[in-house]
């Protein structure tokens, strides 16, 4: 998944970074709301600024590997 993000309010260009993670869904929404993933995000740009624009740029969703129980 490739993201960008900046400063909220900041009018510079967003930086973009990708993040090699685990997603179900390529539902922009879903994902904008996800914890966990905003703070492996917060974690890689090494800020504690709660005050961050995220966009997502591309999200590639892959078949899944192995088997699963159900």
């Amino acid at each position: 998944m490739e993201y960008g993000y900046r400063k909220k309010g900041s009018a510079r260009h967003y930086k973009y970074k990708i993040i090699d993670t685990f997603v179900l869904t390529n539902d922009i929404e879903k994902i904008k709301t996800d914890k966990n993933l905003r703070e492996r995000m917060m974690r890689e740009i090494k800020t504690e600024n709660k005050e961050v624009e995220f966009t997502f740029k591309n999200i590639y969703v892959e078949g899944q590997y192995g088997n699963t129980n159900y």
